[in-house]
């Protein structure tokens, strides 16, 4: 019986070991299998998109980055042609489809509006990639079978520009409201106006843009219906009823300026905004506490702000730097592209007024306009190997007024003198490279002092030449190792700042020069610039950098000398009567201070004396039958040259 029971016990567990091993089996099998398809449906996708994955109602399973890439880059060009169309209720309950092109604006050189196609291709490559092992082997399963993704494609938007674009089109249709206003009618004694607000009915930009993103992010043009809101005035007539006492210390602080320093040339422009033009400006406001205060109108500071702009936007330049022989035939400069952020520049504006309400003892009464810079493609360091790389010092001076023939002879030293390379060790000199002044060389006759003589000479207006090569030359830091004034005072050479001659080089051929020395040990380029519009003339040397620095202080006149009486002067070249004059010209003794650092870190400090001649108001008076001889001035006491007016 024991033996009987055994025998049935082994065969029952034989019976179920078989079972097992078969269910062990069959798992095993089946884990292999789901293993494999698994790694197989990983290893068809290894570079693209898993199943299951959408943008929009667009499915990007089985596409790769680019092709992703290039899904949102069609939307990006349809954009381009397209637009965004809006349905925009107006103020009276009219319905007016209107079409916005995103990629025209005037403050910005790129769409202020975009989609972001390397961010959706690397998000969607990413979708089910992410994190335990677990995950990511259940994610595209889960995916394609349960739960698809949906992607929303970044939109990179410019507010300001984008802002600037949908009001031109939705302010038309709008019904503006209007802050109470203060109306000044009379300066001194001061008298104002106070102009009752408006309410009206508004597009929130906030709202339409978030529209608009939405739509695009899912890759929709799906038409946008677009109400105006009812819009109350957020500054009454009550409010600046109380603020109107606050008027007369604001305006006590005086004018406001507005400065632009050119990144490259470091050139500066100033801008005076006197109080009866921000006068008109004046505004109501709160800051963050809720005090009323006085600020400055957006709208009518951007219109201001708007006029400047082509004295400062310019696009990018890229370099070029083409020889000929030992000279740079060709040199274009690389410099960034420029563009007045207006709406930044208000803000900075507008802050610094809002101090006025304080009534602190020192205001700040000059804003630097704001710039937004793109880089060029192409640097001067790409594409030469004399190192010439940076700007070192800029030169300039202004020849308004002149005669034709002295701005011809200009521009033709200007030719001659851009894109000369100056060696390093060289003593440049002003003559050598700009002349000689001779009718052969295209130098025209142009009139000029001589003693008490008024008289053609080839060459005028090479002082002019000679005045912004020194001021060049200081800027840079170069050594001056010859320079010598005009014998009078020249207006075309005053200092800028505060009028006052000193800062003037002459160059008379052969027997006076303007020299610096190139000490830098690296080749130095002279690029020549005339501005026939602006009437000025540009010198800007080109370099290495070596550390140095140069400056030099506004000249101070100790003394000015009178001019004297005037002088008629009897000759017989011109007809009997006729009369030829010039003006008087005052005396001074003038100076400033001149001052360099080396590479070492040296500072050497030069004082540049100069001293002007008197000369009187001189008519040459044409003789008639009854006078004597002309009076002339006695051979070899006349003075050196001085190009007239």
């Amino acid at each position: 019986m024991l033996g009987d029971f055994f025998t049935k016990f082994k065969k029952e567990i034989k019976k179920k070991w078989k079972i097992t091993a078969f269910i062990l089996v069959g798992f095993l099998f089946l884990v292999i299998l789901i293993a494999g398809g698994d790694w197989g449906y990983l290893k068809i996708y290894e570079n693209k998109v898993y199943p299951g994955v959408y943008a929009g109602q667009y499915h990007l399973g089985g596409m790769t980055a680019a092709e992703v890439k290039g899904l949102v880059e069609n939307f990006n060009n349809r954009l381009w042609r397209e637009g965004i169309d809006l349905l925009a209720v107006d103020s009276r309950g009219e319905i007016k489809k209107i079409e916005i092109d995103p990629f025209i604006s005037s403050e910005s050189v790129t769409p202020p509006v975009i989609l972001d196609s390397d961010d959706l291709a690397a998000r969607a490559l990413l979708t089910g990639r992410s994190g335990s092992w677990w995950e990511r082997q259940i994610a595209p399963w889960e995916m394609r079978l349960l739960s698809p993704r949906r992607l929303p494609v970044k939109t990179i938007v410019d507010k300001n520009s984008f802002f600037e674009l949908l009001d031109d089109h939705l302010l038309p249709l709008s019904d503006q409201p209007h802050d109470a206003a203060i109306k000044i009618t009379q300066f001194n004694p001061l008298s104002y106006q106070i102009v009752p607000e408006r309410p009206g009915w508004v597009y929130n930009n906030e709202q339409v843009l978030e529209k608009i993103t939405d739509n695009l992010s899912a890759l929709s043009f799906e038409l946008i219906k677009l109400t105006p809101q009812e819009f109350k005035p957020r500054i009454t007539a009550d409010d600046l009823s109380k603020l109107a006492g606050n008027l007369e210390a604001v305006l006590s602080y005086g004018d406001l300026s507005l400065n632009y320093i050119d990144p490259q040339t470091q050139v500066r422009r100033d801008w005076t905004v006197k109080r009866e033009q921000y006068g008109a400006w004046l505004a109501g406001e709160r800051d963050e506490n809720g005090n009323l205060l006085l600020g400055l109108k957006k709208n009518e500071v951007l219109e201001y702000l708007n006029s400047l702009r082509p004295l400062v936007d310019q696009p990018p330049q890229d370099a070029k730097f083409v020889m000929a022989g030992d000279k740079v035939q060709e040199f274009q400069a690389s410099r960034p592209g420029l563009t007045l952020d207006a709406v930044k520049t208000f803000e900075e504006l507008n802050r610094v007024f809002l101090e006025r309400n304080y009534r602190p003892a020192e205001v700040i009464q000059t804003v630097g306009l704001v710039v937004k810079i793109t880089e060029s493609q192409v640097k001067v360091t790409a594409i030469n190997n004399l190192g010439i790389s940076e700007i070192l010092g800029v030169g300039i001076t202004t020849f308004k007024d002149s005669h034709t023939n002295r701005i011809k002879n200009i521009a033709n030293a200007v030719k001659r003198l851009n894109g000369t390379l100056i060696k390093p060790g060289e003593a440049f000199s002003a003559i050598k490279y700009a002349g000689s002044f001779t009718a052969e060389n295209g130098f025209l006759p142009e009139d000029v002092i001589k003693g008490d003589r008024i008289l053609k000479e080839i060459g005028g207006g090479m002082c002019q030449i000679g005045t912004t090569l020194f001021r060049m030359a200081m800027n840079a830091g170069m050594p001056i190792t010859e320079r010598r004034n005009h014998s009078l005072v020249v207006g075309y050479y005053a200092d800028p700042v505060n009028g006052n001659p000193g800062t003037d080089a002459t160059l008379y051929e052969p027997l006076v020069d303007f020299k610096f020395l190139n000490d830098t040990g690296n080749y130095l380029l002279l690029q020549a610039e005339i501005d026939y519009k602006k009437q000025q003339l540009t010198f800007t040397l080109w370099g290495k950098s070596d550390g140095r620095k140069g400056w030099y202080t506004h000249p101070t006149v100790s003394r000015w000398i009178p001019a004297g009486e005037p002088k008629d002067i009897e000759v017989d070249n011109l007809k009997p009567g006729e009369k030829k004059c010039q003006n008087a010209f005052r005396g001074a003794v003038a100076s400033f201070t001149y001052t360099r650092v080396t590479p070492s870190g040296e500072k050497i400090d030069r004082v540049f004396d100069s001293y002007y001649r008197s000369l009187p108001k001189i008519c040459l008076v044409g003789k008639t039958a009854a006078t004597g001889p002309p009076t002339s001035t006695p051979a070899g006491t006349e003075p050196l040259p001085l190009e007239l007016n």
